[in-house]
């Protein structure tokens, strides 16, 4: 059975479909959004259709001064990233994350992070909304994004990911490498 993830139609995303970059919006005016609107539809539909937004957790690991950059390998499922670098942990959320659409969105945040990485969470915020028009990849997904403090122990999934900790400084010369993503963020942190 094909993977089904969570979508809300670009109608009903209002001006967060629109505007570019990582917006400083309150959690609640995606979270709403995501409760109202909401639904799976087949991830193979999803990844072709600007209509609609998968909506994505995307979390920032942080340990003082140390952020975690890692690169995504081929056997890792978006063949549109494969080979680029990232500073974002997350995934796609599925109908068994949960009954409604943002308890799924949760619950899916914290499969996502179990799945990929060995950390431990000391304290997790909220940073904004990810909206990038730039890529065919990415005009198909909205992320809600996240930095934690953490304590790194590694990768889970060490087929799909290699990569360590490394000052901000490492992370910039890494950036013309990134995902689209990764580079509006990175650009955040800098200036913040």
């Amino acid at each position: 059975m094909e993977e089904r993830v969570l979508v809300v139609d670009v109608d009903c995303l209002g001006e967060l479909a629109t505007r570019n970059g990582l917006l400083a919006l309150p959690l609640d005016e995606i979270k709403k959004k995501v409760e109202r609107f909401g639904r799976f539809v087949r991830r193979s539909e999803a990844e072709n259709d600007e209509s609609m937004r998968q909506i994505i957790p995307y979390a920032v690991f942080r340990n003082r001064d140390e952020y975690l950059l890692m690169k995504r390998t081929k056997k890792q499922g978006e063949a549109r990233l494969h080979e680029l670098y990232s500073i974002g942990v997350g995934g796609h959320i599925n109908p068994e994350d949960g009954r409604l659409p943002w308890e799924a969105f949760e619950n899916g945040f914290q499969r996502e992070i179990r799945e990929e990485v060995s950390v431990k969470i000391h304290s997790m915020g909220y940073l904004g909304i990810l909206n990038d028009l730039q890529t065919e990849v990415s005009r198909v997904h909205i992320g809600v994004v996240y930095i934690a403090e953490v304590d790194f122990g590694g990768f889970n999934e060490k087929e799909k990911f290699t990569g360590a900790m490394a000052e901000i400084k490492v992370l910039s010369e890494y950036r013309e490498s990134m995902e689209t993503w990764s580079q509006i963020v990175l650009d955040y942190l800098l200036l913040n």
